[in-house]
């Protein structure tokens, strides 16, 4: 029998991200930024979007629900995170390491301090060798961007424009436009409604699909 096991980047623990991040987030922080990219290894080939709920991850590293939710608030403020954190401490957030990963200790500076950890062919540094810009000429970020502030209203900053790029790189971008329009018919304000809908039409949408496995066997 083979043992389920999780894989972690070695670089990320000498890179002075630890102590970085338990100091000026929060005790705990550390944890859980590293539980999301544990996360993320097991589940992308290449850094992608972590599906997770707040009380799961409460239970993988030990913390307490809402020391995790001021946690992932905190990785966020720090740009060490893209997240949609929501309400409640059951539903799924949506969560992303950001790329390039700005780290105390550079990834070249690890190679020159742990040659014998890090020696050519073993060097390669996820969220950071494997970073690809995104185009300046993203049209369905720019469709979903107009979306919000068609639907939804004026205000942006920087922790929105992350939600609206999770969007774009969970959902199709017709589900999108449908979760959007039925916001502004409802006047539902709120980009949380508008991700909690798109989450929870998944899930009606996985159920429909059991169901008719079921009726054809």
């Amino acid at each position: 029998m083979e043992e389920v096991r999780v894989e972690f980047p070695l670089w990320l623990e000498f890179s002075g991200l630890p102590e970085f991040l338990n100091s000026k987030v929060r005790k705990g922080a550390w944890s859980v930024f590293k539980k999301v990219v544990e996360l993320d290894c097991s589940l992308n080939i290449q850094p992608g979007v972590v599906e997770a709920s707040i009380r799961d991850i409460s239970e993988r590293t030990g913390l307490s629900p809402e020391v995790v939710e001021k946690c992932l608030v905190g990785l966020r403020k720090k740009k060490a995170l893209a997240c949609f954190v929501p309400d409640n401490f059951d539903e799924k957030a949506l969560i992303r390491v950001k790329t390039p990963l700005r780290t105390p200790v550079s990834s070249k500076q690890l190679k020159k301090n742990h040659p014998d950890l890090f020696p050519p062919g073993k060097d390669f540094f996820r969220y950071t060798d494997e970073y690809i810009p995104e185009p300046e000429d993203d049209e369905t970020l720019r469709e979903i961007v107009d979306l919000y502030f068609n639907c939804l209203g004026l205000k942006m900053n920087l922790f929105i424009l992350d939600e609206l790029r999770l969007l774009r790189q969970r959902f199709q971008l017709a589900d999108i436009k449908k979760a959007f329009e039925t916001a502004r018919r409802l006047e539902m304000k709120s980009l949380r409604w508008v991700m909690r809908q798109l989450l929870a039409g998944e899930k009606k949408n996985g159920k429909r699909k059991k169901k008719k496995r079921k009726k054809t066997v």
